[in-house]
């Protein structure tokens, strides 16, 4: 069984960096709009999101310590784009269909505070790469 597309809603581009202060600066010169950033203790990342009208909303992903996968992404690739984000109505039903297609959980579900604590959750695929799941506020 497929999963329904139309149960996926775009959310955002995360990019790994070393540092949010030195590569927003280049965002913010291309028109986006930092939000205030905001440190997740549990996912060990400091967070930036950046909207600019009609562009995709895009999230600066900083680690705060080496117990991340941003680091390894870092010390392997430099600063990149890491995930593409899609919000669900039902975080379980959406992994469970992704797993159905051999996608990996590799974390979560579990409570973003970046996100207002919604349920993300992480998946990967060989070759698709790794995508963010975050439950629909309403």
């Amino acid at each position: 069984m497929e999963i329904d597309n139309s149960l996926l809603k775009f959310h955002h581009v995360g990019i790994a960096c070393r540092e949010i202060a030195k590569t927003v600066g280049f965002y913010l010169s291309m028109g986006y709009c930092a939000a205030p950033t905001v440190d997740d203790p549990l996912q060990h990342v400091r967070v930036c999101f950046l909207d600019k009208p009609g562009a995709p909303r895009l999230e600066l992903l900083e680690p705060l310590d080496e117990d991340n996968p941003v680091s390894r992404t870092l010390s392997s690739v430099g600063v990149t784009p890491y995930h593409i984000c899609y919000e669900v109505q039902d975080i379980e039903e959406t992994i469970a269909a992704l797993r159905r297609q051999r996608f990996l959980l590799v974390s979560g579900p579990v409570p973003a505070c970046a996100l207002d604590n919604r349920q993300v959750a992480f998946l990967f695929h060989k070759n698709s790469g790794l995508i963010e799941l975050v439950q629909s506020a309403s």
